[in-house]
């Protein structure tokens, strides 16, 4: 009896990173044709080998634990480098998009290319992961996705592009607390690090930059902190947890509960009790 060999893949757009597509696939019998994509293709293999050859003559297998790096325009193929193929996440961000993000961290105007498109870099993996695993849940914060997009962009780039972060001395400008009274006026909604880009007048880089050095938390990091503290005056005061929890801007009461408990060390339901 022949082994049973199923391909399987799934796809989804983040409406915080202008529709980019990620995409989670475990190939068994998958063959890529010669093509090349009008984006960047980025991402990471779990498990297993995919065989990948670029340029017509260059192979080099994507193993696991390693990390894609492909620009667009590379010409590249790919096939199970092993018997039971291979599982990896990726994403594909558009050039403007990468182009935007590029500017914003290194200061640079121009699309940048990477030196090698498979590579190995542990820490650049596990951003990559944490990127992916922020992009498929519904209660994903657009501050915490973008800042976490931001510094893979300058990781990736810095590390495997050669580009380099531009060094200015970081200013407590008035841009950044009027950036700060936009997260405490409105932490019961939705705020992009663009937003208080443009309040702050700095690029979203920038942003998260100084913020965190002039008031000691990144700006997802602090818009958690303002919900938990108005959070525990409601709870104290009687009011429903689950209601509680929609009024400060949590996606439901367990999100609310994991950032008590991070943050203080207790539940609200454990305050509530007391």
């Amino acid at each position: 009896m022949g082994k049973i060999s199923v391909d399987r893949s799934r796809t989804w757009r983040s409406p915080y990173l202008a529709d980019t597509l990620f995409l989670r696939a475990d190939y068994r019998q998958q063959r890529f044709d010669r093509h090349f994509h009008e984006e960047f293709a980025i991402g990471v293999i779990d498990r297993g080998c995919q065989a990948f050859v670029y340029d017509d003559r260059r192979r080099l297998d994507m193993p696991g634990g390693s990390v894609a790096l492909i620009s667009p325009g590379v010409v590249h193929s790919g096939w199970p480098g092993e018997d039971q193929g291979w599982c990896y996440r990726m994403l594909y961000p558009s050039s403007e998009t990468v182009r935007a993000a590029v500017s914003d961290v290194f200061g640079s105007e121009g699309l940048p290319t990477f030196n090698r498109p498979v590579v190995d870099d542990r820490s650049l993996f596990d951003r990559l992961s944490r990127l992916h695993e922020l992009s498929g849940i519904a209660a994903t914060d657009p501050l915490e996705i973008e800042e976490v997009y931001l510094l893979t962009v300058r990781a990736a780039f810095r590390q495997h592009a050669g580009l380099r972060v531009t060094d200015t001395a970081l200013r407590h400008a008035p841009g950044l607390y009027r950036a700060r009274e936009v997260i405490e006026a409105r932490h019961q909604s939705l705020v992009t690090l663009d937003e208080l880009a443009q309040v702050a007048g700095l690029s979203r880089f920038q942003v998260l930059r100084q913020f965190k050095a002039a008031f000691g938390l990144p700006p997802h990091a602090y818009l958690r902190h303002v919900r938990v503290r108005r959070a525990r005056a409601m709870v104290l005061s009687g009011q429903p947890l689950a209601d509680t929890a929609a009024a400060v801007g949590f996606a439901d009461q367990a999100h609310m509960t994991r950032a008590f408990r991070s943050t203080l060390g207790y539940t609200p339901g454990a305050l509530a009790r007391a």
